[in-house]
């Protein structure tokens, strides 16, 4: 049987679907990760050169750039896999079992450089990678040459984006044993938020562009993205909407 072998730019979960010991990399790669409130703001300045190295490779409709941050510890065997949710437009990202998982129906959402200047993988969602086309592959080694110019390694991520780019969306958490949650902010009663995580380009009215956060932290009556769980697993999706509804999240 003849073996395949990869490209030297082939990034596993971004160009093909990852092995379970990607997987398992993942899970180790995020539970390093800091908290959202243990990372600086990402300066204005970089947001406008990374959207110039976005607009200038034409990916903008397929990429965007997220705050690098975990919110839990992963057990073993276990890595954070989202799935869309049917009572209401968004994603459950919870840690899931690695061998319950069908590998080739799957793909790397958000993706950290690593020390050794590669794209590590530690979000995933359903669906088997994009094709990935030439000035996808430029772009992608753009980034990294960006962030490793810069020092950013460990505060902006890549993200592969899907049909939710052009909603505003809000992450609750969900606690350890529940991942987090993604909503369309249309669904939810709360209309503030306090920190942005995820960026893609959008142009106004008058044709400016610019990286523009599409993904926020937003509180709940409790006055944190915390959703209150008291450390119960939440089983199905029922469960999920009786926790948000108890947090004043939705009707």
């Amino acid at each position: 049987m003849a073996t395949t072998v990869l490209s030297p730019m082939a990034i596993p979960s971004l160009h093909v679907p990852p092995s379970r010991k990607d997987l398992e990399k993942a899970a180790l790669v995020y539970n390093l990760l800091p908290d959202d409130k243990d990372q600086p703001e990402i300066s204005p300045a970089h947001l406008e050169e990374i959207t110039e190295i976005i607009m200038s490779h034409h990916v903008q409709e397929k990429f965007g750039i997220h705050l690098v941050h975990g919110h839990l510890q992963v057990d073993q065997g276990k890595v954070m896999h989202g799935t869309a949710i049917t009572s209401l437009r968004g994603c459950w990202t919870r840690p899931t079992d690695i061998l319950g998982l069908d590998v080739s129906n799957m793909h790397g959402h958000i993706f950290a450089l690593s020390p050794n200047g590669q794209f590590q993988a530690y979000e995933y969602r359903q669906g088997a990678p994009q094709p990935m086309r030439p000035n996808d592959d430029a772009f992608v080694a753009a980034l990294r040459a960006y962030l490793q110019k810069h020092g950013l390694g460990s505060l902006i991520g890549l993200q592969v984006l899907n049909e939710d780019k052009d909603k505003k969306l809000q992450e609750f958490v969900l606690g350890d044993n529940n991942g987090a949650v993604m909503l369309d902010a249309e669904d939810t009663k709360i209309m503030e938020s306090y920190r942005v995580t995820g960026y893609v380009v959008e142009t106004d009215e008058s044709g400016f562009t610019e990286l523009k956060g599409n993904e926020t932290h937003t509180p709940t009556i409790r006055q944190t993205h915390q959703v209150f769980t008291d450390g119960k697993p939440l089983p199905d999706e029922k469960s999920l909407m009786d926790a948000l509804r108890a947090d004043g999240v939705i009707d």
